[in-house]
């Protein structure tokens, strides 16, 4: 995480000590502990279990947990009921993921006034970096603006080649 990034999510996340909070995708855990340092209640899930065996050996004990957990294959963890969380961290996972079905999870896992924090790798629609794309998922503008489909409150900052979306509310619809 840079520290442009950092200071990007310090600016726009708006969470109180004890906050509790996901990190999807959390790797060997580097960002969960970062929130942990903030003051924060985390929970870091990964698809894979080297990366958590590592997250744990890093961690902080058993105040932070970590666990191995497939969100396009499992079950919603049961530690995840409807309405649990302030912030959901979903940093350069989505493209990896059926992202289409976690937003949807996410918007059920979030308190009113939570907040959904997606960072994100950006293709541009020409295709003119084919010899990168391999290497690293990301998403064309317009899968970006899917994301932010049914969300009340969105702001969109760039960092980089990547963008951040910070999403909240559930957009009521009239009819």
């Amino acid at each position: 995480m840079t520290d442009a990034e950092v200071d990007l999510f310090l600016q726009r996340i708006n969470l109180s000590a004890g906050s509790s909070v996901l990190d999807v995708g959390c790797g060997i855990g580097s960002f969960s502990r970062q929130l942990f340092r903030w003051g924060h209640d985390v929970l870091g899930l990964d698809f894979s279990s080297a990366a958590i065996q590592t997250a744990h050996r890093q961690g902080v004990g058993s105040q932070l947990p970590y666990g191995v957990h497939d969100f396009d294959a499992q079950a919603i963890p049961p530690r995840l009921p409807p309405g649990s969380l302030d912030l959901i961290v979903c940093r350069n996972v989505l493209p990896f993921i059926d992202h289409q079905r976690f937003m949807v999870d996410a918007r059920r896992w979030l308190r009113p006034g939570g907040q959904l924090y997606v960072l994100v790798r950006v293709w541009s629609e020409r295709g003119d970096e084919p010899d990168e794309r391999p290497r690293q998922r990301g998403f064309t503008e317009e899968q970006v603006r899917d994301l932010r489909n049914g969300w009340a409150e969105q702001e969109r900052c760039w960092l980089g080649r990547h963008t951040a979306l910070f999403l909240s509310g559930e957009r009521r619809r009239t009819w």
